[in-house]
């Protein structure tokens, strides 16, 4: 059965009509290519190899949000392989490309191992790999027996297709082709799932976490595809330059490309191409006709452009001609039919004498709580008592110091958020997590795919998917399902709050905890909200536990009331029993009873 949206009323396009299209753009690069003339189609094929080293960095920055400024490693060490081996065997240069995609894929991915493993900040990151590109740098210059040195290797010997060594004219207009398709593969790759998925680790990791999302390896995979188009396009460049040195790995490079990628338009893949070949044309043209000055002329173009166009060209230029930066996908929503969340007799949730502290201060000190059957509880206490910080805990979002948590009878503790969310624990945060830069179908889409979400998968997978029930039901109650083609960062605030619940309940979700989830509604919202929570909770049999401070809320939605302060927990039971409760009144409301 499908659900509200469908195609957004544009044609999808027929299979294959992508690539026949990315086809098309390199036959008219090539095309272009020949009527320049021999300087100018060198240009062209050299300037695109740059074009592809921005691209790789895109992949990398623009979509998973890591600045790697370090790209230079499998890009320089690309060439230096495409060198020697086709130095000693010039025949073997295609495969030769083959190989060095593979080294710049290893190289990235060994590096991203070790920056994501230990978890470094983005600016470590970004200092970590340019380090290592300088560090590349050093080694060319001393390994001499296989880098040449200082002085580098000359007299590359160019392309040889079917055993015959290509001539200037025809290497440039393979090179110009191979770096076109390329670009429009990359293109069509990230228009699929795997595209809207890296960008919400660029935009919200903890969201994508909590989804069920591997962020780590979603970012290696990034990094080692990014390694990948980088090596085969320092392979390229070598070829077209007939000379690689250890200057490849520099600072210099180094950061123009950074520059490229920012002043095209980072996030845009076509951005980067742009913002490559207009500098350097623009460069190339102003050395020739202003010898003296055109680096500092070159340098005043850098910094008009970065003062002026901030978000980079071509998204200026799109946003001047009425068109979105990013073209929403189209996916098609159907409703899933899930498993009743509870089965059997097990318990449902269970957390033993947990213990949380940042240094001396303690914020939870022994906790125990149980769920034994589905049903709609809230956790209540003061500012401080520790419920978000509990709930945190219940979903693998932060680590605890002692205690024992079992999810359905699985003992998890000390596990990740994403592990938590593949055994059907879904969370909803205090403030509304979504992925703004997406559209609200495309928010859906990607939280339902989160429990299998491995890359290759969101590679091979099209924009078809089934939401749960809860999902659907949130669509059809709220204003959400007549703005299912609206970016989520668009919304207003209360419309992401159910969008939020609505990607939680996208994916099979046996346990579902929210967090303050009619923060920032009118007490007539909250009230609506209390009955659809609760139209959900006895259609799906869905276990729900709720931090929440409007009592009205309460009274209407819940079930069983637990109550925390100080970090311990004080009462247990009904909304009616905790409210005449001598401890609540006298902590929680303040009563001196």
């Amino acid at each position: 059965m499908t659900v509200v949206v469908r195609g957004f009323g544009r044609r999808r396009a027929r299979p294959g009509a992508s690539t026949l299209r990315a086809v098309a753009v390199a036959a008219a690069a090539v095309a272009a290519s020949a009527a320049l003339g021999d300087f100018r189609s060198g240009q062209l094929s050299l300037f695109l190899t740059l074009a592809l080293l921005a691209v790789s960095l895109d992949l990398v920055w623009g979509y998973a949000g890591i600045l790697s400024l370090g790209q230079l490693v499998p890009f320089g060490t690309g060439a230096y392989v495409t060198a020697v081996i086709t130095d000693d065997s010039p025949t073997s240069s295609m495969p030769a490309l083959l190989v060095a995609a593979l080294v710049g894929a290893a190289l990235s991915s060994g590096i991203g191992l070790a920056a994501f493993r230990r978890r470094l900040s983005l600016v470590v990151v970004g200092l970590f790999t340019l380090m290592l590109s300088l560090t590349f740098e050093q080694i060319a210059e001393q390994w001499r027996s296989v880098t040449g040195g200082f002085n580098g290797l000359t007299d590359i010997p160019r392309l040889n297709l079917l055993g015959l060594q290509l001539g200037d004219g025809a290497q440039d207009l393979v090179i110009t082709a191979t770096c076109v398709l390329a670009i429009a593969a990359v293109r069509l790759l990230l228009g699929r799932p795997i595209g809207a998925a890296l960008i919400g680790v660029r935009d919200n990791e903890r969201r994508m976490d909590a989804l069920g999302y591997d962020t780590e390896r979603l970012k290696l995979w990034a990094f080692g595809l990014g390694g990948a188009l980088a090596g085969l396009a320092g392979a390229l460049y070598v070829h077209r330059t007939g000379f690689v040195s250890p200057g490849i790995f520099g600072l210099t490079l180094a950061t123009n490309i950074v520059l490229w990628t920012l002043i095209g338009g980072r996030g845009t893949v076509v951005g980067p191409v742009i913002g490559t070949l207009v500098i350097n044309f623009t460069s190339a043209a102003l050395a020739d006709v202003w010898l003296q000055y055109w680096v500092l002329a070159t340098g005043v173009v850098f910094v008009a452009a970065a003062v002026l166009v901030p978000e980079g060209l071509v998204p200026r230029l799109l946003r001047l001609v009425g068109r979105p930066v990013r073209r929403p996908a189209d996916p098609m929503l159907s409703v899933r039919v899930d498993p009743p969340a509870v089965d059997g007799d097990r318990a449902l949730l269970v957390a033993d004498g947990i213990d949380k502290a940042f240094g001396s201060f303690v914020v939870l000190d022994g906790i125990s709580i149980s769920i034994e059957r589905a049903e709609l509880r809230c956790l209540i206490g003061p500012n401080g008592a520790g419920k978000s910080t509990l709930l945190d805990i219940l979903c693998g979002q932060q680590g605890h110091q002692r205690g024992v948590i079992s999810v359905f009878g699985e003992d998890v503790t000390g596990r990740r958020g994403w592990q938590f969310a593949r055994c059907g624990v879904s969370r909803k945060f205090q403030a509304p997590h979504v992925i703004d830069s997406l559209s609200v179908a495309e928010n859906l889409a990607i939280a339902a795919w989160g429990p299998r979400s491995s890359a290759w998968f969101l590679v091979r997978t099209d924009w078809s998917v089934g939401i749960g029930e809860g999902a659907a039901k949130i669509l059809e109650r709220t204003t959400l399902g007549d703005r299912c083609d609206v970016t989520a960062g668009a919304l207003s605030h209360g419309e992401k709050q159910w969008l939020e619940i609505a990607m939680a309940l996208a994916a099979p979700c046996r346990l579902l905890l929210l967090d303050e989830p009619t923060a920032g509604l009118t007490a007539a919202e909250s009230l609506d909200a209390a009955a659809l929570l609760r139209d959900l909770h006895a259609e799906l049999a869905l276990p729900i536990v709720i931090v929440e401070h409007d009592m009205s809320f309460i009274r209407a939605a819940a079930d069983r009331v637990t109550v925390l302060a100080r970090g311990e927990l004080i009462a247990d039971g009904t909304v009616a029993d905790v409210e005449v409760d001598p401890a609540v009144r006298s902590v929680y409301l303040g009563d001196g009873a």
